[in-house]
C-alpha cells in the first residue's frame, strides 16, 4: 500500500463507535489484568509481577494511541501531569503516547477548507496538499498567498474532532478508573473536569489566534524571538492560518554546534520569557513540549532566535497567583524553608497538622526547584557547577532529583493534587529547564526572580485587599 493510501478519510465520530471501540479496550485490558494477579497470586515474585504490570500497562497505551483523534490528546494531556496522579509506570508508560496519526486524506481536509473558509478565499491560496505534519487532532499545510506571495501555514483541524471529545473524554476517564490505573486521590474529578476544558480549549483555533496574536504583540520589541503572524481572512475556529517561518529544531545538530555563548544567550531567552508569561502577563503557554521551539540560526553573526509555536495552551492565571507565587519561589531562592512552609500552608498545598517528614520533603522539593535561581553555595552539588562557576544545567540531573522527590510526595497518604494553576505552571517551568538543559547553556540565574516583586506599596495593597 502506498504512502498516498494509507491516509485516512475519515474518523469513527459517533459517541456509540466510540464508547465501543474504548469498552473493547476496556474488556482486554481486563482481561490482562486478571491474568497477571492470578499469575502473582501462585507465583510470588513481586519484581516479574511489577514487569507483567508495566507490559500490559504498555498495552493498554499502544491501543488507546491506535484510536486516534481526541483520544490521543486526552492521553497526552494525562501523561504531562501524570507524575503527580499515577503511578511510575503509568507515567512512563503515557510518555510514550506520541502523535503518530497518519494525516488525512486532501479530500477530507479541502471539505474542511471549502466549509470553513469558502471557495472564493480558498481559491487566493495554493496549497501544498502533502501535510507537513499531522497530529491527534489536525495537521498542517504550506500555502502561498497568491496575491502577494507570501508563505504561508494552515493548520486544519480534522472533520468531526470536536465532536467526540466529550464522550471520549468520559469513556477515556471511566476506562482509567475502572481498570485502577488512576489512583484514589483528593480533588481528581475537579482535575479531570480541568483537563476536559483544556481539551475543548485546544480546538478553538479562534481563541489560538487571539493568544498568538497576544504573543506576537508582547515580543514585539524582543529581537530575541519570532512569532508568526496570523491572516484572520484566512483563519475560522477549525482553521488557522499564520505566516510560514523557517527554523531548526532544537535539538539538532546545527543547534549543539553553536558557540557556547550563542547558547547561553538562548537558555536565557527560554527562562525569561517563562518568567514574563508569569509575572507580567499572567498567560502562560503551558505545553512544556521541545517542539513548541525552534531555532532560527544567524549565519552572519550571533542574533539567533527562538521561533515560538503552537499557541493552543495558554492559560489566564488568576491576579493574585503570580504575586503567591513569586513569593513563595522567592522563599525557596534564599532557602528559607520556614517562610515557604508557611506560604505552602497559606495557598493550601499543605497542612499545618500533617507529619514533619511530609511537610521537610515538600519544603525540599521546593528548595531543590529554586537551586538554578540563586547564587551559587555549598548546596548545589560540585557537578552542577562549570570550571568558570556557571551554573551547568544539563549536568545539574535537577529534573531528576525533583521528580524522584516528587514520587515520594505522591504515594504519601496525605498527598492531594496541587492546586491547578500551581501544577501547570510548575510543570512548564520543569520544561523550561530541561529545554535550558538540552541547549546546554551554561549560567547564572540568580536575582532573575527578584526584579519582577512588586513594589512594597503594591504588595501592601493586595495584602490589604484579601
Amino acid at each position: 500500500m502506498s504512502e498516498k493510501d494509507k491516509s485516512l478519510h475519515g474518523l469513527k465520530t459517533g459517541a456509540f463507535s466510540r464508547r465501543f471501540e474504548l469498552s473493547k479496550l476496556g474488556v482486554r485490558y481486563g482481561a490482562r489484568a486478571v491474568r497477571q494477579n492470578i499469575w502473582q497470586r501462585f507465583s510470588g515474585d513481586d519484581d516479574a509481577a511489577l514487569a507483567k504490570r508495566t507490559e500490559n500497562i504498555d498495552f493498554f497505551v499502544e491501543e488507546l494511541g491506535r484510536l486516534k483523534g481526541s483520544v490521543v490528546k486526552i492521553g497526552q494531556i494525562m501523561a504531562t501531569y501524570s507524575d503527580y496522579m499515577m503511578p511510575p509506570e503509568v507515567a512512563e508508560a503515557l510518555h510514550k503516547l506520541e502523535d503518530n496519526t497518519p494525516p488525512m486524506s486532501w479530500q477530507s481536509i479541502r471539505k474542511v477548507l471549502v466549509n470553513e473558509l469558502g471557495e472564493e478565499a480558498l481559491a487566493n491560496l495554493e496549497i501544498d496538499t502533502q501535510p507537513l505534519a499531522a497530529a491527534s487532532l489536525g495537521q498542517v499545510h504550506r500555502a502561498v498567498l497568491r496575491d502577494t506571495g507570501e508563505q504561508l501555514c494552515i493548520k486544519v483541524q480534522y472533520p468531526g474532532v470536536e465532536d467526540t471529545i466529550d464522550a471520549d473524554f468520559s469513556a477515556v476517564m471511566q476506562l482509567l478508573k475502572v481498570s485502577r490505573l488512576m489512583p484514589s486521590v483528593r480533588n481528581l474529578d475537579d482535575w479531570f473536569g480541568d483537563i476536559r476544558l483544556l481539551l475543548r480549549k485546544e480546538v478553538d483555533y479562534e481563541q489560538e489566534r487571539r493568544d498568538l496574536d497576544f504573543v506576537r504583540h508582547a515580543l514585539r520589541e524582543d529581537s530575541r524571538f519570532v512569532v508568526p503572524k496570523s491572516y484572520p481572512a484566512f483563519c475560522t475556529r477549525r482553521v488557522l492560518t499564520m505566516s510560514y517561518e523557517q527554523a531548526t529544531s532544537v535539538n539538532s545538530a546545527d543547534v549543539a554546534a553553536l558557540a557556547q555563548p550563542r547558547r547561553n544567550r538562548l537558555g536565557k531567552a527560554v527562562l525569561e520569557l517563562f518568567l514574563s508569561e508569569l509575572f507580567e502577563w499572567r498567560r502562560m503557554q503551558t505545553d512544556p513540549n521541545f517542539g513548541n521551539f525552534r531555532v532560527r540560526i544567524d549565519e552572519e553573526g550571533d542574533d539567533d532566535k527562538l521561533l515560538l509555536l503552537d499557541f493552543g495552551a495558554m492559560r489566564l492565571l488568576p491576579e493574585d497567583f503570580a504575586s503567591e507565587f513569586c513569593d513563595m519561589l522567592l522563599a525557596a531562592c534564599q532557602r528559607d524553608k520556614p517562610r515557604f512552609l508557611e506560604y505552602s500552608i497559606s495557598l493550601g498545598f499543605m497542612k499545618s497538622h500533617f507529619p514533619q517528614s511530609v511537610l521537610d520533603n515538600f519544603v525540599d522539593i521546593g528548595v531543590d526547584i529554586a537551586e538554578p535561581l540563586r547564587a551559587i553555595d555549598g548546596h548545589v552539588p560540585a557537578r552542577a557547577v562549570t570550571e568558570d562557576g556557571h551554573y551547568w544545567w544539563r549536568n545539574s540531573g535537577l529534573p531528576q532529583r525533583i521528580a524522584k522527590r516528587a514520587v515520594a510526595a505522591s504515594i504519601s497518604k496525605y498527598f492531594a493534587l496541587p492546586p491547578k494553576d500551581f501544577l501547570y505552571v510548575m510543570r512548564k517551568l520543569m520544561g523550561v529547564y530541561a529545554l535550558i538543559a538540552l541547549l546546554d547553556a551554561q549560567f547564572n540565574a540568580d536575582g532573575a526572580v527578584e526584579k519582577y516583586l512588586p513594589k512594597p506599596e503594591n504588595k501592601k495593597g493586595r495584602k490589604a485587599a484579601k
